[in-house]
């Protein structure tokens, strides 16, 4: 009898060990980085409902603005929920954003959305500093090579110095900035981004392939994804 109640209280135990786990096993969507066909990334539920794309330039402080306004209350309420995912996709306008589009990139998917967030958070500063550059600066930045233009704006810009803060060697970086197929992608990105989503200005978005018109902040865009479908 004693062994009976035993084995009863050990299956007891085990069948709840096995079901308490249930919710805690569920996917934590703000944590899931994957790669759209396009070369975009992609945070969230890859099957969700509803897929968010933002067109996004480094050099935009529109876009630094909606990635601060944006960062928490847009994991919270809508990726973890798994219904939405947002996909970053680059319209790149100039070199030096183009050099900070393929930084981004460094690391692989797992690193993007840190590498990301950092260049968009320290916009303020490298910015002054590209304004602050003198015309002489600036020319060099598109003569020559291009991969040596793409170091030089590295190193008058000051993104070595936020590289490594995210743990990349000059070399590591380097390596970045020359990998023919990033640049090919973020090129891609542009290109389509101009030529069939014709968008006029970043950050924009689009739902679901739509591109939604007049739409370039968070608060412009909050309401938009609180009224999805959730199912």
């Amino acid at each position: 009898m004693k062994l009976r109640s035993a084995y009863l209280a050990s299956a007891i135990l085990t069948a709840a060990a096995m079901s308490a786990p249930a919710s805690a096993q569920q996917t934590d969507w703000t944590k899931r980085v994957t790669m759209s066909p396009m070369g975009g990334h992609v945070l969230g539920n890859p099957l969700a409902k509803n897929r968010l794309v933002e067109y996004v330039s480094y050099t935009c402080n529109h876009c630094a603005a909606f990635e601060v306004a944006s960062k928490t209350p847009l994991k919270s309420g809508f990726i973890a929920k798994g219904h939405v995912s947002t996909e970053v996709r680059n319209y790149v306008r100039d070199a030096v954003d183009f050099t900070a589009a393929t930084l981004a990139r460094c690391g692989g998917p797992t690193k993007f959305f840190g590498n990301h967030n950092a260049l968009m958070a320290s916009q303020g500063k490298w910015l002054n500093t590209v304004m602050a550059a003198s015309p002489e600066v600036q020319k060099t930045w598109y003569e020559g090579e291009p991969n040596t233009r793409l170091k030089k704006i590295a190193a008058d810009v000051g993104f070595y110095g936020i590289m490594a803060k995210r743990g990349f060697s000059k070399a590591q970086t380097n390596a970045c900035l020359v990998d023919k197929k990033a640049q090919d992608q973020i090129l891609a990105m542009t290109k389509y981004g101009t030529e069939t989503v014709k968008i006029t200005g970043t950050p924009s978005f689009t739902i679901n392939d739509k591109l939604i018109a007049k739409v370039h902040s968070w608060p412009a865009l909050q309401p938009v994804l609180a009224a999805l479908p959730k199912q």
